[in-house]
């Protein structure tokens, strides 16, 4: 069963997948169910059917009673464009979560973001505190922790462009894959996908950095959900952003790493129970 809200879910209902162009950029989203909005934003290097797909590879999602749920392909990933423009990338991915809200004419939405989804949903918070009903930051907190960070960041995309170092990445994401194992899943992943737009994303992550004190200033209640064997570094800015954020919540997902915690049984139960309060 998809993960996307899925634990209440009462029917099945077919998305409907759309497009729309934000800033010179084609944006495809899919859509189902009605009520409260809930934006859901996916990780670097996927896409909208991180959230659920089909026996045909298409985004599936089964929305709770009550809500309806928007999953957009990113900038760069997807069926949304895919510009090998550095400048289209970083701030833009979070301005494209305002505007899809725009064009649905949705004035307030809860933001649902996980890995890089965090980051776009922690720069829409801190900017536009006025469109989140709340918000949910998966597997990882928006702050980089500052130079070390960046480097980390540009290092990794530099390596994702040139076809190489993307097999350790996925060993510290994914703790128990042999580097065999991660070599061909990275190789996998190159044979189908735009690694230059990829790349593009990732330097935009730098883009997407907010200060903590406009994360606090806006007030937004907000859910920390993450797998208790994320890398060590991702635990530190959890931790250090959810100690000063009040009211924050936090679900861990006992032995869940930052690929299986999606998959993991409370997943899509903690997230949903987060909403309905």
């Amino acid at each position: 069963m998809p993960i996307a809200l899925a634990l209440l879910a009462t029917a099945l209902l077919a998305p409907q997948e759309a497009a729309f162009e934000s800033n010179g950029v084609t944006i495809r989203y899919a859509s189902a169910g009605s009520g409260e909005a809930v934006v859901l934003v996916h990780g670097w290097m996927g896409d909208s059917t991180m959230w659920g797909r089909d026996p045909a590879g298409n985004t599936k999602l089964e929305p709770a009673e009550g809500f309806r749920a928007i999953a957009l392909d990113c900038r760069g990933h997807g069926k949304s464009g895919k510009p090998h423009d550095p400048d289209k990338y970083g701030a833009e991915m979070a301005e494209d979560v305002v505007r899809l809200l725009d064009h649905l004419n949705i004035r307030r939405a809860h933001l649902v973001g996980y890995s890089m989804g965090a980051f776009i949903v922690g720069h829409v918070v801190a900017n536009h505190p006025e469109r989140a009903i709340s918000a949910t930051y998966g597997g990882q907190a928006p702050l980089l922790a500052g130079e070390a960070g960046s480097r980390e960041v540009d290092a990794l995309a530099k390596a994702v462009e040139e076809g190489n170092g993307l097999g350790p990445y996925l060993m510290e994401v994914r703790p128990a894959l042999t580097r065999p194992q991660a070599d061909a899943l990275a190789k996998a992943l190159y044979t189908r996908k735009d690694a230059k737009a990829w790349a593009l994303a990732g330097q935009g992550f730098k883009g997407l950095e907010v200060k903590k004190e406009d994360l606090l200033r806006a007030g937004v209640p907000s859910l920390f959900i993450y797998g208790s064997k994320e890398p060590e570094s991702t635990l530190q800015r959890v931790a250090a952003l959810r100690k000063d954020l009040k009211g924050a919540e936090e679900k861990v997902l006992e032995g869940a790493d930052h690929v299986t915690a999606l998959r993991h049984p409370e997943f899509g139960a903690a997230i949903v129970a987060f909403l309905q309060r």
